[in-house]
């Protein structure tokens, strides 16, 4: 039976003859391109240039919601395996056999690869590579969507798509799990277009869209607890797992490189909390005088001996050059924070939250004023808590959700 290419359109006219395009070059021919569009601009019109018998094209002048218009696809087209596809990415030619091959023998499979970034003008940016996706990262702010194929069969066991989330895709590879088989194609056989004008840029760029997907995690919440998975509990795992890695990794550099330039100022191990005090560790929404301490001149050891301020410079400026992979580490906590801690509250972003701080070491710290910089919550401290100099945070009234991130990442209600 064809495979199925599903591209609901909408305004897409100077990208999607070259989407066309690039399905017609593929070199598996057993293929039918169904295209539902509710464009206004020439969109009908170039269409009527491309006479092939397998592209099915069908113009419905009344807009619809792009779930909507791949359920009608759906209910008409025919056939066992499909891949949804958005009229401004381009395939390359091993795009169908490769996703037949990835979804043979799955009776609920759902296959999707890497894919080659490219800009509004078609001049390739970057590779993005999907790697392996568990629930926790399914319901993360680096989820998986488009581009993936699946069985049709997995479609009617998951209803469909959404005709009310902006991230239909997102949400229809969440329902999948633990119901389908994921199969990642390890190779970049899409174009993926950046640019202007996407739904992306519609939902108000990355953070509107990052909104989207909390809102939509919120919702689809019960759905996944009554299915018998636990995704709060995967969540806080993973945070804390993330959280870890971000530590030992400051804790490699100071062993293998940051104790060679300056000696340890304190008794015993080292902990991240050492540097973060002495204001040397700096991590994006973390500022001294919110959230942050200011770089200390006037550190002293265990002795009382004052520490070479030019040591700690050194220190400064080397964790400064390696800002990019401390960065990165710790988008990727925050990548399922923020998730996490909305499912545990039941809110939705735009809700006004605050929130009793019962610790002030580094992870609480830096994960709280990232949910008062991304979310604007409030974190106030716990009466116990002596507030430090450099923080300005109100004190708790004692019946605000207790969070901590010390260890395990947890937001208990008094």
């Amino acid at each position: 039976m064809p495979f199925l290419l599903l591209m609901p359109s909408y305004n897409q006219s100077h990208y999607i003859g070259d989407a066309v395009r690039s399905v017609l070059a593929q070199d598996d021919p057993d293929w039918e391109l169904w295209i539902l569009d509710n464009s206004t601009d020439a969109t009908p019109q170039l269409m009527r240039g491309f006479t092939d018998p397998r592209i099915r094209f069908h113009h419905i002048a009344e807009r619809m919601d792009p779930g909507a218009c791949l359920n009608w696809m759906l209910q008409r087209a025919r056939g066992e395996m499909f891949s949804y596809l958005h009229t401004d990415n381009n395939l390359h030619p091993g795009y169908v056999s490769a996703m037949r091959e990835a979804l043979r023998g799955h009776a609920l499979g759902l296959a999707y690869c890497d894919t080659r970034v490219i800009d509004g003008t078609g001049k390739r940016i970057g590779v993005l590579r999907r790697g392996a996706f568990d629930l926790p990262r399914l319901l993360s702010l680096d989820p998986l969507g488009v581009p993936f194929a699946a069985t049709t069969e997995l479609g009617r066991l998951v209803g469909g798509f959404s005709v009310r989330d902006v991230a239909d895709d997102v949400r229809f590879c969440i329902a999948a799990y633990g119901r389908a088989e994921f199969v990642h194609v390890r190779e970049p056989i899409i174009e993926y277009r950046v640019h202007e004008g996407s739904r992306t840029n519609d939902a108000g760029g990355v953070s509107g869209m990052q909104d989207v997907f909390l809102g939509l995690f919120a919702r689809m919440l019960p759905e996944l607890e009554q299915r018998g998975l636990r995704p709060r509990e995967q969540m806080s795992i993973a945070t804390g797992e993330r959280l870890d890695d971000l530590e030992w990794f400051v804790e490699h550099l100071w062993y293998r490189l940051l104790s060679r330039a300056m000696p340890a100022w304190w008794e015993g191990p080292f902990k991240i909390d050492h540097l973060f005090a002495a204001g040397l560790l700096g991590l994006p929404r973390m500022q001294p005088g919110n959230g942050a301490p200011a770089w200390s001149l006037h550190l002293r050891n265990a002795a009382g001996r004052r520490v070479n301020p030019l040591r700690s410079a050194i220190v400064w400026l080397i964790l400064r050059i390696r800002g990019r992979e401390l960065r990165r580490l710790a988008e990727r906590a925050a990548h399922v924070l923020l998730p996490w801690a909305c499912m545990e509250l039941g809110v939705e972003p735009g809700k006004a939250v605050a929130i009793r701080i019962g610790s002030l070491d580094f992870r609480t710290a830096w994960a709280a004023c990232l949910l008062q910089a991304r979310l604007g919550w409030r974190p106030l401290l716990d009466a116990s808590l002596k507030a430090p100099a450099w923080l300005h945070w109100g004190v708790a009234e004692g019946d605000e959700p207790m969070f901590d991130c010390s260890r395990r990442p947890r937001l208990t209600r008094p």
